[in-house]
């Protein structure tokens, strides 16, 4: 390791850093003040980093029949009506950034014994495999005409070559028979492709199909580690297309920065100040060795101030769906972190890893914490200066495919917690089960970055297919705790004959699981009767400050206000999928309480981050509790009339943020209002 790793700690921060920083408290100080009229969005726009959203969906390739029988008129109407009528409203329901094609066969040519070989070759790709564009795809919908045969087995192997070559991808194959053109029959092409080492998954729906049809297209599905599903009119057309699709594509929505760490632990590793970013790691460890094992090792810089608290949390995602995982053969995916010292001591680490086999799966997290204060003077590794990030990636679990890994840095700074309580030592008795009132629609996220946020008492509906995970954030001040409900209302469509496994998991603004209490274990879904139990958890401890300072676990896991998040997943081992609707109702309890007053770093020329959020920057303070969690603006806005500093408070901070503008590289420490306590006190 490099002698000099202790050096430079702030020689990345510049005047051009301060300018920036100092306009986005502009924007935030004249929206509290009503000194200009100011959307929280657009404020909060102001001081997000910059990120750059990736999908860690699968792309898709939607093959249609269009061949002569799907001109019988049974759906009722024609079957190539509710073909087009059930595409059409698959585009107008997916996401935006959803990776789709079109391929159909059977359109162009007739039926007669003189069309065959023509027919047989009768395939195109009306939609390329790209971002969705509804207009487009509806377009080319609606321009096919059903006539010719049914090469399924030739359409499947120009579907695998019309989709990309590298990571998971996906066919969802539309027939009302059995193939016309065999060989190549389409169960032999699936089996192909899959001992060709293409990780291709091939879902299929079989459209008012007769027993012999049925057992090919199940037999594709089953080859190649995919689904297969009836339909018998134009709505469960309709739905088993939308539910195979989203089944298909759906995924854990990785977002930051886009970085690349270095092969070689260096001071010249990339810099990651605080904020959320986005790399990559190639492959995982080889399955022969001894242990887990570890693959693909990238290192990263991050400055370290005094008595502040580095926080790291490395998230690894892996593919949407790991098609035919064998139940028999767990796999391990893990990521690990390690934070060294300048002579490549190990100050700190922390890994987190997940077991795939053919039920369960997760999203590993680990969470690296590192007090700078007095007490680690002793040690060899620095409380000052710079030092490496080491991360790699563990376990043999989809040895080959390139997975996306977010990286998120906070630095918190040193606080006077004088007249924070002590730790809540013992559980408190359980929140009683909240209760649900009319619901509203809700679309739950794919993990943590697009969690959409759940009001306090509000009853909420939403969907979950077989695979999915669901996330949901509820916002805790000091002092408060919350209990959520959970329970399915159905109908599941289709309705299967053995339930699918649903758990909750709670997570700490910090992506580390949280502790509960109350009924956690696991409900069965998706099937005519509906399961009559509701999940009913409560978190345990209220969140202080002071909860690191314990022992516990399960304290120190609520040792930060902001944001902690519900994870509700299905598990992903039917062959059938299916999907069902449910209701959530959070409640949060708790009188809020005094917080720590935060201090400003040694380093007062840059942001710093709040630990709990990955959508704002703040300002280091000399008297201050950083804002309560959720989008900075909106925060601004919601506390400015409960601020006790008044506007006098707001307009100092728009002075210092207009001096910071104009000066000339002068160093300006903020004040932020702090809040108030029920008592009238300050905090």
């Amino acid at each position: 390791m490099a002698p000099d790793l202790a050096s430079s700690a702030s020689s990345s921060r510049g005047r051009s850093g301060r300018l920036r920083y100092a306009a986005a408290l502009v924007a935030v100080a004249l929206a509290g003040i009503g000194v200009v009229t100011a959307s929280p969005a657009s404020a909060a726009a102001a001081l997000s980093p910059a990120v750059s959203p990736t999908s860690a969906s699968v792309p898709v390739m939607v093959v249609l029949d269009a061949s002569g029988s799907m001109n019988e008129t049974d759906a009722p109407g024609p079957r190539i009506d509710a073909a087009k009528k059930a595409v059409t409203s698959l585009v107008t329901a997916l996401p935006a950034d959803t990776k789709v094609g079109l391929t159909v066969y059977g359109a162009t040519t007739g039926s007669g014994a003189s069309d065959k070989a023509k027919g047989c070759q009768d395939i195109r790709t009306l939609v390329p495999v790209g971002p969705l564009d509804p207009a487009s795809m509806s377009a080319a919908v609606n321009s096919v005409k059903a006539s010719g045969y049914t090469p399924i087995g030739n359409a499947l192997r120009a579907a695998a070559k019309a989709l990309p070559q590298e990571g998971p991808r996906s066919i969802v194959l539309v027939s009302d028979g059995e193939d016309t053109c065999a060989p190549p029959a389409p169960c032999d092409v699936a089996k192909e492709l899959k001992k060709q080492g293409v990780d291709l998954t091939v879902h299929t729906v079989g459209f008012k199909v007769d027993a012999k049809a049925r057992a090919q297209l199940s037999c594709v599905a089953t080859a190649t580690g995919g689904t297969y599903s009836d339909a018998t009119d134009a709505d469960q057309l309709t739905s088993a297309l939308k539910v195979k699709v989203d089944y298909a594509v759906t995924g854990y929505a990785a977002r930051g920065t886009k970085i690349t760490g270095a092969d070689q632990a260096s001071t010249q590793a990339p810099l990651l100040q605080p904020g959320q970013y986005l790399d990559t790691l190639a492959k995982g460890a080889d399955s022969s060795g001894p242990g887990l094992g570890t693959g693909t090792t990238k290192f990263y810089t991050v400055d370290l101030q005094p008595d502040a608290t580095l926080y790291v949390a490395g998230t690894l995602v892996p593919p949407a769906r790991p098609g035919g995982v064998d139940y028999f053969d767990s796999r391990f995916l893990g990521v690990s972190l390690i934070l060294r010292g300048p002579s490549g001591e190990t100050c700190e680490r922390a890994s987190k890893t997940e077991i795939f086999n053919g039920e369960k799966s997760g999203v590993p997290s680990a969470v690296l914490v590192r007090s700078l204060g007095p007490k680690n003077a002793s040690k060899r590794c620095p409380v000052d200066g710079r030092a490496v990030l080491e991360v790699s990636r563990v376990g043999d679990a989809f040895l080959q495919d390139a997975l996306p890994l977010e990286l998120v840095v906070r630095l918190e700074p040193p606080a006077d917690t004088s007249n924070v309580p002590s730790a809540q030592t013992e559980a408190l008795p359980p929140v009683a089960q909240p209760r649900f009132g009319p619901p509203r629609s809700i679309e739950g996220g794919t993990g943590f970055n697009d969690a959409p946020r759940l009001t306090s008492g509000v009853t909420y509906t939403d969907e979950i297919t077989t695979g999915e995970h669901r996330f949901f954030k509820v916002d805790l001040l000091w002092g408060q705790r919350f209990a959520y409900v959970i329970k399915e209302v159905g109908p599941a469509t289709p309705t299967l004959d053995r339930p699918a496994i649903i758990e909750t998991n709670l997570y700490n603004p910090l992506r580390q699981p949280a502790a509960r209490t109350g009924d956690t274990n696991g409900r069965f879904w998706f099937t005519k009767d509906i399961d009559k139990r509701a999940f009913s958890a409560t978190t345990k401890h209220p969140v202080r400050w002071t909860n690191r300072t314990s022992s516990s676990l399960d304290l120190k896991h609520f040792q930060l206000d902001g944001a902690y998040y519900i994870e509700l997943g299905a598990r992903f081992k039917q062959k059938t999928p299916s999907r069902t609707r449910y209701l959530i109702t959070a409640v949060v309890v708790g009188t809020p309480e005094a917080g720590p007053v935060y201090q400003p770093a040694t380093d007062a020329t840059g942001p710093t981050t709040r630990p709990d959020s990955t959508d704002a920057t703040v300002a280091p303070t000399t008297a201050a509790t950083p804002p309560p969690p959720g989008d900075a603006a909106t925060v601004a806005a919601e506390q400015s009339s409960a601020d006790s500093g008044g506007p006098g408070v707001l307009v100092f901070v728009l002075i210092a943020a207009l001096a910071a503008l104009v000066g000339a590289g002068a160093t300006v420490l903020v004040t932020r209002a702090r809040r108030t306590p029920p008592d009238g006190t300050q905090a």
